[in-house]
């Protein structure tokens, strides 16, 4: 088998999977035809894949189901009440339509399908903070060992989930799947889908607000996972966090606790009474990131994580115990492997500036308060003296706290004083307006449509390198002390010399 391969099934098996009644097709038409893959998206269609025509609020794939088949597509998935369904039949008599009730639930099946032919490892990934970075982590210390498979981005609702695991090649061992959230029921729905061996849970945080209107409806939601964890598998939580520490052992307790295992993670463990409790502590700053001592099951490593914020310490911590699940992984590669995580972009990015004059901050990969509230919190520790370029993005899903939580992100720049405020999106004019009444001039802030990561991340560069002499700045008052530590030492050398060389 070649590795990445992804065989999906024969034309004539998909209306058993989808337990629909196939249309009547030409005789031209090759049941027994392989399908070289399946897609939502009509731009990326190639020939030979299946087509699942989705809805939603702004597009309707059936619009353009003409496209599809003129490149090729060998059938095509499309819901029963569609309009002019009867006539795509008709007009396309060599193509095998597949009618359904909800394109959306024949896209979940499909994936539950494959899963159960590649029959990986399920290990999901859910919280209001961090676990996009946990996700990657936790792929990333588990790669040396297995053969894994990971959510790709943030592609962590109803159609991003089925979709990644549709994209699992046949020889995968492992699946680290991100789970997010917009409303009560979404997690339920998507842990059903795919009934993970292991939950990850990072913590609650005023993330997805607008959906679920309170931090307590967030902790409910998040937890649906658990329900949905298959016997023998283990819930892996922060057990810093006042509402997880508190609901997941009691959801964990209404599901067959006998079978169903608690890991609880804490920074230092000293308020935690728990059983099989993992630690990370011993948490300092060093050069390239931080440093911490994780401890699991009376084995310690010493972890040197290259990341700024502190929270990455929970994050990496509840990948390692995670990780540490497996068969051969310990906390002695987990922490080899962690030397080298590389975050993904957009998620406090640091670039230097002018040859170490400066630092320019990218987080601009839709944050949310406390995540944002960390971030700044880690620059303010490392900017030193050093020009300092942000580039912040908008916090989506806050609803009615929107306004008010991006005006506290603001004042909070501003204590920073950063020498430039890049803003990229619509509701960071709501920070932008905050942080110049706190004092920040307004010279120093440019806004850039939500998306111009590239072009707003050039212009930092740009004015970095027209402000050359910031340089002088910076470094002027050390290089004059020094000059003129070095002009009186020659002249005291001088003066020492001519003694010496005078007559007695």
């Amino acid at each position: 088998m070649n590795e990445n391969e992804v065989h999906y099934w024969k034309l004539r098996q998909l209306a058993e999977l989808l337990q629909v009644k196939a249309l009547p097709t030409c005789r031209e038409l090759d049941l027994d035809f392989d399908l070289t893959g399946i897609t939502i998206d009509s731009r990326k269609l190639c020939p030979g894949e299946l087509f699942i025509a989705l809805r939603g609020e702004r597009f309707d794939g059936h619009d353009f189901i003409d496209q599809v088949i003129a490149k090729g597509a060998a059938a095509v998935v499309v819901e029963e009440g569609a309009a002019g369904f009867l006539n795509l039949v008709q007009c396309y008599p060599q193509t095998l339509f597949l009618p359904v009730k909800q394109s959306l639930v024949a896209l979940a099946r499909l994936a539950q399908a494959h899963l159960e032919k590649v029959a990986p490892i399920v290990i999901a990934v859910t919280g209001s903070n961090g676990k996009t970075t946990t996700k990657e982590m936790l792929a990333h210390l588990l790669a040396p060992h297995f053969r894994v498979h990971k959510t790709a981005g943030n592609f962590n609702n109803r159609i991003g989930l089925p979709l990644t695991v549709l994209a699992m090649p046949d020889d995968c061992q492992v699946v680290v799947l991100e789970m997010g959230i917009n409303e009560p029921g979404e997690i339920t729905s998507l842990a059903a889908m795919v009934r993970p061996d292991y939950a990850v849970l990072t913590n609650v945080a005023a993330a997805h607000l607008q959906g679920l209107g309170s931090l307590d409806a967030v902790a409910r939601a998040k937890c649906e996972v658990i329900r949905e964890i298959k016997p023998g598998g283990s819930v892996i939580y922060n057990a810093d966090d006042p509402y997880l520490v508190q609901m997941v052992p009691a959801v964990v307790s209404g599901r067959l606790p006998d079978k169903i295992g608690l890991l609880p993670v804490s920074l230092h463990g000293a308020h935690v009474v728990a059983r099989n409790l993992v630690k990370a502590s011993e948490i300092w700053l060093i050069p390239e990131g931080l440093s911490f001592v994780f401890e699991k099951g009376g084995e310690k490593a010493t972890v040197k994580l290259p990341c700024w914020v502190r929270h990455n310490v929970m994050n990496a911590a509840l990948a390692a115990a995670a990780g540490t699940c497996l068969p051969g992984v310990t906390p002695v590669s987990v922490a080899k492997a962690l030397h080298n995580f590389q975050n993904l972009s957009g998620r406090l990015e640091k670039h230097d500036l002018g040859k170490g004059t400066g630092v320019l901050v990218h987080d601009a990969y839709n944050a949310n308060p406390d995540s944002m509230e960390a971030a700044l919190t880690a620059v303010a520790e490392r900017r030193g003296k050093r020009f300092l370029a942000l580039i912040l993005g908008d916090m989506n899903e806050l609803g009615q706290e929107s306004v008010s939580l991006h005006q506290r992100i603001g004042r909070r720049v501003a204590e920073l004083r950063p020498d430039l405020l890049v803003l990229l999106g619509r509701a960071v004019e709501d920070l932008a307006i905050a942080a110049k009444a706190a004092g920040l001039p307004a010279g120093r802030i440019f806004i850039f449509p939500a998306g111009a990561q590239a072009e707003a991340v050039n212009y930092c560069n740009s004015v970095c390198r027209l402000n050359r002499w910031y340089w002088l700045r910076v470094h002027g008052p050390w290089l004059w002390k020094r000059l003129l530590t070095l002009y009186w030492t020659i002249l005291r050398l001088l003066d020492a010399l001519s003694y010496s060389l005078s007559p007695a």
